[in-house]
């Protein structure tokens, strides 16, 4: 058989996640691939086996850091210890989420797994009865410091792993800046005695949390629960007082981006305060393109269209043959309303919010982008409309204009972020009907989401940091692997032959 020339690699193969060509066998007979043979299943009762090998990267972490140590001295819920600490409970739910645990009632997947049990030294592990009891214990009305020092745990270990970088990212961060994101999520509820709970802007019964995230490396800063009929930024700005100190003491510069429901006074006060700077998406107030009428645009261009332009001024660029619109041959076909963005226009200006802010009132800078939007109607007549879009800011003047938008707009990623927390962590379950046992949920998850991110930082590929879930996990987590107690010590022996084996064999010595 004639073997057939090789097709250009998919580009996930460059990140080392797929077979190369070379090691690649060619089948030596016709047919297909699969051949189906008949197979013959036992068990060896002697083995200890899990599907669950590369927990023994989170244990590693957790050893190294002192994640149990910074837990059980911040966070006091229980009277007594028969025989789980704080420390237990936490751990045993965070690794359930770090698992792929969807609820409290999967953390039984670990609990009888016998290999688990050994990798983590454990004789037995919370059931998920007691687990729930335990949320339910973090009540302000009875023990208003549980879920603080809950909290307290959580950033203290984050400061140990930001002193723990190389010294070089250290010194590269210290003079770069670190950007951070704040957006909010509406999280319905199908139970009706969710403590807490109130119908939110949409109309549903809900909660409406809020996460602070980093932009580079997607660590989630910080995380609150609130009713449903809570604004956006309620309760943000408060947050962000405790947040931004301990951002200033390792990076030198902050900047902050959320939309327009994140641009009000608080917001802006307490980041000239701290010396932030920040970038918002600002509502549109009636004033403001009457402002716009007297300033002179210029032509803009989306940081995708530059890219492209760039890409087609390479010598070797050969051009590719651009496919129809499905989508909008079908809306016209159907008579639908049809809108294209055509062109678009940039401007700034300096703006001063009015005397009813207060008597010290900064003077911002205001980038308008105006945008020309065509309109197909049912008709098949074409109407020009024309939009505004407002940025307000107070970074430097050595940020252009493009830039500031550029900046800003990218602050869009959190939504992804914010969905991997629900999809890929099961972070917003909200598994007890208490409102402070949610949070100290949101926090457990917290720490599990934030647990892959420090190990990538510290010990894996670069590019795994910004992985999905779903792929973590397929890569780094579930690993089979036997564990073998041999001369008083615990050895996790990984199973087969995969690409990412030595990366994780080096990320387990590095930790």
């Amino acid at each position: 058989m004639k073997k057939p020339k090789p097709v250009a690699r998919a580009s996930h193969v460059n990140f080392g996640t797929s077979v190369p060509a070379g090691e690649q066998s060619w089948p030596n007979r016709p047919g297909s691939v699969m051949r189906m043979p008949k197979l013959h299943v036992e068990t060896e009762e002697r083995a200890m086996v899990t599907r669950f090998g590369g927990l023994a990267l989170a244990e590693q972490f957790c050893r190294r850091f002192g994640v149990a140590g910074l837990i059980d001295d911040n966070v006091e819920v229980l009277k007594l210890h028969l025989p789980y600490h704080e420390s237990d409970h936490v751990l045993a739910q965070a690794m359930n989420l770090y698992v792929g645990g969807s609820c409290i009632e999967d953390m039984s997947l670990l609990q009888h797994d016998d290999a688990v049990l050994r990798m983590l030294g454990a004789c037995r592990l919370p059931d998920p009865t007691t687990a729930g009891d335990f949320l339910r214990r973090f009540d302000r009305r009875t023990n208003p410091e549980g879920l603080m020092g809950l909290r307290t745990a959580n950033d203290k270990i984050q400061e140990r792993v930001w002193k723990r970088l190389t010294r070089r990212k250290r010194r590269r961060r210290k003079h770069s800046m670190v950007v951070i994101d704040v957006d909010s999520k509406i999280k319905p509820l199908s139970g009706e005695q969710k403590q807490g709970a109130d119908f939110g802007y949409t109309g549903k019964w809900s909660y409406h949390p809020f996460m602070i995230s980093m932009a580079e490396t997607g660590e989630c800063l910080a995380v609150r629960n609130r009713p449903g009929s809570a604004t956006s930024a309620k309760g943000v700005e408060d947050v962000l007082d405790e947040l931004l100190p301990r951002l200033k003491k390792h990076y030198g510069t902050v900047l902050l981006r959320g939309d327009s429901a994140f641009d009000r006074a608080p917001m802006r006060r307490v980041c000239q305060q701290h010396g932030v700077y920040f970038a918002f998406v600002s509502p549109s107030f009636d004033n403001r393109e009457n402002v716009a009428e007297g300033l002179e645009f210029r032509p803009f261009r989306t940081r995708e269209a530059r890219t492209h332009e760039a890409r087609r001024a390479h010598s070797g660029y050969q051009p590719r043959r651009k496919s129809s619109s499905h989508r909008k041959q079908r809306a016209r076909e159907r008579g639908y309303e049809d809108k294209q963005l055509k062109r678009q226009w940039l401007a700034e200006t300096p703006y001063r919010y009015s005397r009813r802010h207060g008597p010290d009132r900064p003077t911002y800078r205001l980038v308008i982008r105006r945008q020309l939007i065509e309109r197909h109607n049912k008709q098949q007549e074409i109407f020009d409309e024309y939009r505004y879009r407002y940025v307000l800011t107070n970074l430097p003047d050595s940020f252009t204009t493009e830039a500031i938008i550029d900046e800003t707009y990218l602050r869009c990623d959190q939504e992804n972020l914010i969905q991997q927390m629900g999809s890929g962590l099961a972070a917003w379950r909200m598994p007890v009907a208490e409102f402070d046992g949610n949070e100290a949920w949101l926090e457990i998850a917290r720490l599990a989401w934030n647990m892959a991110k420090w190990i990538a930082q510290l010990a894996l590929p670069d590019e795994v940091i910004r992985w999905k879930w779903k792929r973590f996990r397929l890569h780094y987590v579930f690993v089979p692997a036997q564990l073998i107690k041999r001369a008083r010590q615990t050895w996790v022996r990984l199973m087969g032959a995969r690409s990412t084996i030595d990366p994780l064999l080096l990320a387990f010595e590095s930790l």
